[in-house]
């Protein structure tokens, strides 16, 4: 089934079914890992990272231990794969920045393909490693076990009031990081608005079906919401990239693209910043009041919750 609530049924029953489908993909995936191993690390991420969005919106109803463990599970589960995936990440930003800045001839597309092809090594190298196998077996047992915890957990005591309680809080903490990175431009802030911001796309995309006559924009939001995870993630890479490379100048592996191609990185992020913030002023300001009524009619009332600032009235009968 898709990464999506059904209308009509208990949502904590969703979030075991949806949960336990993401980890039986993740394991299904893993299975045929060498018939295209980017693809399946990019997939494993994938589910992990909807495992754990999931996971988060049990709030206080499920054991806080388990549910640490298991969130622990399903992230090193991914992160096995860590040293591949930044690899390609790297030649994937340098063909970018070729792509995006071809004017730039000469010496810093030279610099660019030098840079590539150490990069390239480095991802083959991850691939043809003689613990991948190892590697693979060790994350399908974290999912297992994950996939066990998560099948054997009462998501009865996980209600609507809870799991909204829960999105609204990450909603908020989402624009908290969103204004803390408006104002300070700072990649790591970036970084951190960005894991917000990836949740709340697999939040919306859950909340979707229940928006029948979307009338609140909610799928049009999730949309928004995983655009903006992206280009967050582009934003992260660049950074990364800028590190890289540095690291590779210390240790004199290309030291002339110190000063070539950290600035046109630089030049890059500055671009997508303008997108970057606008979109987060959509998605963290001007809808806030489509989505706290959207949970409103859904609950059809209980609390006082504060979402950026804002009240949302759901009201006892």
């Amino acid at each position: 089934m898709d990464f999506a609530f059904s209308d009509g049924v208990a949502l904590g029953g969703e979030c075991r079914r949806v949960a336990g489908e993401e980890v039986a993909a993740a394991i299904s995936r893993l299975a045929d890992f060498h018939e295209d191993p980017d693809l399946a690390i990019h997939e494993v991420r994938k589910h992990n990272k909807r495992i754990r969005s999931v996971l988060l919106l049990s709030g206080s109803a499920l054991d806080p231990d388990d549910l640490a463990r298991t969130n622990r599970l399903v992230r090193d589960a991914a992160r096995l794969f860590s040293g591949a995936r930044d690899a390609f990440v790297l030649q994937d930003t340098c063909d970018k920045l070729a792509a995006r800045f071809p004017e730039d001839a000469g010496d810093v597309l030279h610099l660019l393909q030098k840079v590539r092809d150490t990069f390239a090594e480095r991802h083959a190298a991850c691939l043809h490693d003689r613990e991948l196998p190892g590697k693979i077996a060790r994350a399908c047992e974290h999912f297992r076990e994950a996939g066990e915890n998560i099948a054997r957990w009462d998501w009865e005591q996980v209600t609507r009031e809870e799991i909204f309680r829960a999105i609204l809080s990450h909603y908020q903490r989402g624009f908290s990081d969103f204004e803390t990175a408006r104002r300070s431009r700072d990649p790591e802030d970036c970084h951190d608005w960005r894991k917000r911001t990836k949740a709340l796309s697999y939040h919306l995309t859950l909340l979707a079906p229940l928006d029948v006559e979307g009338r609140e924009g909610v799928e049009k939001q999730a949309l928004a919401a995983g655009e903006l995870a992206s280009s967050l993630g582009e934003h992260h890479d660049l950074a990364v990239f800028e590190e890289a490379v540095g690291e590779g100048v210390d240790r004199g592996v290309f030291p002339e693209a110190a000063r070539l191609l950290p600035a046109l990185a630089a030049k890059r992020r500055d671009e997508l910043e303008e997108g970057i913030f606008a979109s987060g002023r959509v998605l963290y300001r001007d809808f806030a009041p489509s989505l706290r009524r959207f949970l409103h009619c859904l609950l059809a009332g209980m609390v006082m919750i504060c979402v950026g600032g804002c009240e949302s009235f759901l009201s006892p009968d």
